[in-house]
């Protein structure tokens, strides 16, 4: 009776969708992203490409990327270089700024690297050109309270354009 439920059991464990890391049977293609971090040891990392499109506000956390399909563009939130912004309920001198960095990806090939600079108050928003598109960085997310901000919690509101 023994062998028989092992036998069920590992059955329904080899028809469910499991992670491969599990070493079980998965129809599950990983994408060239995952299967770089997977490479890279960042098993904790794999999460699904943020899919979006043109003209269309999405949010991205940091360390992970969008796609969009139309363009066959990915955006990765690579880097926070800069956060000085006024933390709330203190009085500064000087807003402060955040600037953050995105890798710009198109057919599987690192094309650029973008540098945004996000003012709080300020009524421009930070645009930048790569050829027929425009990236603009809308939002920071979290705003600081006076402690420093764990790079996983940073959250961009990003568009991308055609020019």
């Amino acid at each position: 009776m023994k062998s028989v439920v092992s036998a069920v059991i590992l059955t329904f464990l080899g028809g469910v969708n499991c992670l491969p890391s599990y070493g079980l049977v998965s129809n599950i293609k990983p994408s060239r992203i995952e299967v770089q971090s997977i490479a890279q040891g960042n098993h904790q990392q794999l999460m699904a490409k943020v899919g979006t499109s043109l003209n269309t506000p999405f949010y991205l956390k940091y360390g992970k990327t969008a796609y969009l399909p139309s363009e066959n563009i990915e955006i990765k939130f690579s880097k926070v270089i800069e956060d000085s912004r006024c933390p709330t309920n203190v009085t500064c001198i000087w807003q402060g700024q955040v600037i953050i960095e995105l890798d710009i990806i198109k057919n599987d090939l690192q094309v650029s690297t973008l540098m945004l600079t996000l003012i709080p108050g300020s009524d421009s928003l930070p645009i930048q050109f790569l050829g027929k598109y425009s990236v603009t960085l809308r939002e920071v997310s979290p705003y600081p309270k006076g402690q420093a901000i764990a790079l996983k919690d940073y959250i961009v509101q990003l568009v991308v354009n055609r020019n």
